[in-house]
């Protein structure tokens, strides 16, 4: 018999990446620089995480024949698989670099800052 995979509820998801939010920026100002910094302490998480999730994902998988296979893996499978949803929209440049957008990504529109701060971070910035 097998077991269900296992799942936890969108909110808590949101809630520890509220908290990682609120850990990378700590008691940083509004100067540019230092929230640049927080910025780069996030995606850095994140390109971790992210690293994890797809080596878990693909390796009962055949490995990939070349890079549009792991584009089309990326768009279709991953994406769905982490938030339920696929990518709006794919280019590229035909010169090996590609562009993944998610028009309504549900993490990323909560990070947006205040009015008051964007204010603030163009007159300091």
């Amino acid at each position: 018999m097998a077991s269900a995979p296992k799942e936890v509820a969108e909110t808590s998801f949101s809630f520890l990446h509220m908290e990682m939010v609120q850990m990378a920026l700590g008691t940083t100002s509004t100067m540019t620089g230092e929230l640049q910094q927080a910025g780069r302490k996030l995606e850095s998480i994140g390109f971790q995480v992210g690293q994890r999730l797809v080596e878990r994902y693909t390796k009962d998988r055949p490995r990939f024949a070349d890079t549009l296979e792991i584009i089309k893996f990326i768009c279709k499978d991953f994406w769905f698989e982490i938030y339920r949803k696929q990518i709006d929209k794919l280019q590229t440049n035909n010169r090996g670099v590609y562009m993944l957008q998610d028009n309504k990504h549900r993490l990323l529109s909560r990070c947006s800052p205040s009015a008051d701060q964007q204010a603030t971070a163009k007159h300091t910035g």
